[in-house]
Order: structure tokens, then C-alpha cells, then sequence
């Protein structure tokens, strides 16, 4: 094992674990707003992931994934607007819907590289977008106010339940892309990315390969979605809009592209900034406090540009430096 996975690896189960006892700090120091935080940072990360699947492995660079978030909440939605409130039905629901749709988009899309496929991606997610906001019977643009759902024998509505469900989540997810990544479909993936006529010189159907790794995309950036539903109570179109795709694909960079890792990393950056940078420049500077993010976007183009890979790889060349000394 590398030197890239042993530090890839080792960043992942030390969020997890900073994760899993972080509820013991929130109570002890009553603060459990933070453990909402953590709980959207987990959310993102996991959509996050199923993205950097075919974006930082793959090489396709969609912006249009999260129509497949926005799907999954709806499946959660429109599921207990017509009395479904089995969240594991309603799981079961989004893996279907996500992964047929996730099948259709890819099979047209994935015909097309470079610009066309962006494109391609965009429009799919526009007329996603479009399609939810014309449901006028539930919510339309105002989007539609729901309870959480229920899984049997975990009550979301006691205090953590959500929290550890959503972690457990994540790291079933972390696990799974891990396997997948260093598997033999991994290393396929990653070698149509490097050099996709070489790999179909081989005799190996690249499109096969690029259309499966877009279902599992698709179907983990969906799971996230009905999953945030519960989290928030509320599903709209908001949740599909492009600047999300956008936004994912902002942590994805920030984070590292080629780290599984990466994209968790990069939420937990991307969404604590966004919550401590305001408070700071309120303490330190009130009168520019409302205008944080001019301080926020030159942040993360430093560190797209002066970081290569990110910050795992930043994280990745100090410790290799380290171990060189």
C-alpha cells in the first residue's frame, strides 16, 4: 500500500472518529447547534463522495448531480404526502428512482465528452429542476414541509439518532467507495481517465465502466438527499439548483480530487468557514461582516491554486517531507 492511500485513509477514519465523539463535547459544553452542523457536513460529504467517484477517479466532470440530490429528498417528500413514512422504503425508493434515472442520463451523456458532456449534464439537471418546481400539488417553488421519516426502531425525533444514522451512512459509504476505488473497476476507472484510448485499445468497453460508476454516483448522491429531508424537514427545488452542483464540486476541489477523502475534508472545511468566518469578521470587523465572503472566495482560489491536489494533498506532501527528513 502507497504512501497516497496510507495518508488517504488515515484522514478518513480520523474525521469519522472526531465525528463519532463529537456529540460527547456538544452536550458537555451545551451546544448542540454544532451537532446540526456536523450533521449537514456529513450530508454534503456523502453527496460529495458519490460525485468525486466519476469527477476525481473518473474524469467526468458533471454539473448536474445534484438533480440526483434534490430526487432523493423528494422521494422522501412525495413518499409521505401519499402516507409512506417508512424511511426504508422510502431508501429503497431512491436507489431505484436514482439509479434508473442515473442509468438514462448516462447512457445519452456519456457519449459525449469534455464541454458537450457538462453541458449535457447541466440541461438534464435544469429540466429536473424545472419538472419539480411545476409540481404545484407538492409545494412547487415553495417546496413541501414534511416530518421526519421512520425507520422502525430508530425514533429520528430522539435527541443523536439522527446524527449516528447519518454517520453510519457515511462511513457504510467511506467503506464502500474505498473498495470500489482500489478494486479492478477502480483501477479501469482511473486508467479511462488517464488515457481512454489506450484503455479501449485493450479491447475494454470504457462506456460500460463510465455508465456504472455514474449509477453508483447517482444512487449515493441520492441516498444523501433523502436523508437530508429527514435532517431538515423540508424538500424544495433548491436542493437541485445548479449552484449545488456547483457548490459539491467547489468541496470536492478544495478537499483533493484524487483522495477519497478528499470531498469529507473539503466539507468540513467549506462548511465550517462558512459558519465561523462571518463570526469573526463580526467580532473583528462589524462593518464588513455582512460581505464575508470576499474574504471566503480568495481563501479557496488560494488554495486551489497554491495546493495542489488540495488540502489532502498539501496534508500529503508535508507528511511525505516528514518521513524524508
Amino acid at each position: 500500500m502507497n504512501s497516497h492511500i496510507f495518508q488517504n485513509n488515515h484522514a478518513m477514519w480520523a474525521i469519522l472518529f472526531v465525528f463519532s465523539i463529537f456529540p460527547i463535547f456538544s452536550s458537555i459544553l451545551d451546544l448542540p447547534f454544532w451537532n446540526d452542523v456536523l450533521m449537514r457536513i456529513m450530508l454534503l460529504g456523502i453527496a460529495a463522495m458519490g460525485l468525486n467517484l466519476i469527477l476525481g477517479f473518473g474524469g467526468m466532470v458533471s454539473f448536474g448531480h445534484a438533480a440526483f440530490l434534490g430526487i432523493g429528498a423528494y422521494c422522501a417528500g412525495i413518499s409521505q404526502f401519499f402516507g409512506l413514512d417508512n424511511g426504508w422504503l422510502q431508501l429503497a425508493i431512491t436507489i431505484f428512482i436514482c439509479g434508473s434515472l442515473g442509468l438514462i442520463i448516462g447512457f445519452l451523456a456519456l457519449r459525449t465528452t469534455g464541454i458537450y458532456f457538462i453541458m449535457i449534464t447541466l440541461a438534464f439537471a435544469q429540466m429536473i429542476y424545472f419538472f419539480f418546481v411545476s409540481l404545484e400539488k407538492f409545494g412547487g417553488d415553495d417546496g413541501l414541509i414534511i416530518d421526519r421519516s421512520d425507520f422502525i426502531i430508530i425514533d429520528l425525533y430522539e435527541p443523536l439518532r439522527l446524527y449516528y444514522l447519518i454517520l453510519a451512512t457515511l462511513i457504510f459509504t467511506s467503506i464502500l467507495l474505498t473498495m470500489i476505488v482500489h478494486s479492478r473497476f477502480g483501477v479501469i476507472l482511473r486508467a479511462i481517465k488517464s488515457n481512454e484510448s489506450r484503455v479501449e485499445a485493450m479491447g475494454i468497453t470504457t462506456l460500460r465502466f463510465k455508465i456504472i460508476a455514474y449509477v453508483i454516483s447517482a444512487i449515493v448522491c441520492g441516498i444523501a438527499g433523502c436523508l437530508f429531508a429527514s435532517w431538515q424537514e423540508f424538500v424544495s427545488p433548491d436542493i437541485m439548483h445548479w449552484t449545488r452542483s456547483g457548490e459539491l464540486m467547489i468541496i470536492i476541489i478544495l478537499g483533493g480530487l484524487t483522495y477519497i477523502a478528499g470531498p469529507l475534508v473539503g466539507a468540513v472545511v467549506f462548511l465550517l468557514l462558512e459558519e465561523i468566518l462571518p463570526e469573526l469578521l463580526h467580532f473583528f470587523a462589524p462593518s464588513i461582516a455582512e460581505n464575508w465572503m470576499v474574504i471566503f472566495g480568495p481563501m479557496l482560489v488560494a488554495v486551489v491554486i497554491f495546493g495542489k491536489g488540495g488540502i489532502m494533498g498539501l496534508l500529503s506532501n508535508y507528511f511525505d517531507r516528514g518521513r524524508n527528513v
